[in-house]
């Protein structure tokens, strides 16, 4: 900000030059006053909380993965299981249950769509007050520069102006609170998306596979190497839910 508040005098050639004396009248007031706008949060950063949509489907997950009950399905499957009809009651839950993780994980799936939508907003919200806070510093030091040499200036205009820069410096200090903040969220959010990334391409694919084998598989016991492959599959995909979920 370039304040145009000195007054010229004029004075022969050869002399020395004295320093002009600033005035603070209402045109510098205006100029701070325009000086003071800053650009707006983005709105979706107020209305959006991407991390907790993750960690709370992620959660949701868990609980449904945890009433998958295998043993109680493989028990069924003896003869007197195949006599009454269980063992297909038995695979039918079992399979539904399976279609409800899938749909939970679609659910999960969006959150993290959402998530990668804000972490951009995230980047760009961060650059622009960085910008932002290199405009206002160099508006404050200007600032500070002409109530230092305002001696003679209306008293009421002085108040006025300086009311106007503690206004700017307090959102300076607000802005730097917020980079801090949206540096915290971004990096948490990140460290969320990359454990989502996990789960989308490896935790989850593996688990599908090994229920699908499980739901049309024939004589099935508790020691076919398709159950052992499933349990493990079902444990490591959990525990890494419980990270997201906990992060």
């Amino acid at each position: 900000m370039a304040l145009d508040t000195h007054h010229s005098y004029s004075s022969p050639d050869n002399a020395e030059q004295p320093t002009p004396a600033a005035v603070i009248d209402d045109d510098a007031v205006a100029v701070l006053d325009m000086a003071a706008r800053s650009p707006r949060i983005d709105g979706n950063l107020l209305s959006s909380a991407p991390a907790r949509d993750i960690r709370s489907s992620a959660n949701e997950l868990i609980v449904m993965l945890e009433e998958v009950d295998l043993q109680k399905m493989l028990r069924k499957q003896g003869l007197i299981g195949r006599f009454t009809g269980a063992d297909v009651e038995a695979r039918l839950e079992f399979e539904l249950a399976s279609h409800r993780v899938a749909d939970l994980f679609r659910q999960l799936s969006r959150a993290a769509q959402a998530g990668t939508r804000i972490r951009g907003v995230f980047d760009k919200t961060r650059l622009e007050l960085l910008d932002e806070q290199r405009r206002l510093a160099r508006v404050i030091s200007d600032a500070k520069l002409l109530v230092s040499q305002s001696d003679g200036s209306d008293l009421s205009l002085v108040a006025r102006f300086e009311r106007r820069l503690y206004n700017i410096m307090a959102m300076e200090a607000a802005n730097t609170l917020t980079i801090q903040q949206i540096e915290l969220s971004a990096s948490v959010l990140a460290s969320l998306l990359d454990r989502f990334t996990d789960i989308e391409t490896l935790l989850l694919p593996l688990w599908q596979r090994n229920a699908l084998a499980i739901i049309h598989g024939e004589a099935i016991t508790a020691r076919s190497s398709v159950v052992t492959a499933f349990l493990d599959a079902h444990r490591n995909l959990i525990g890494f839910l419980k990270k997201v979920g906990q992060e």
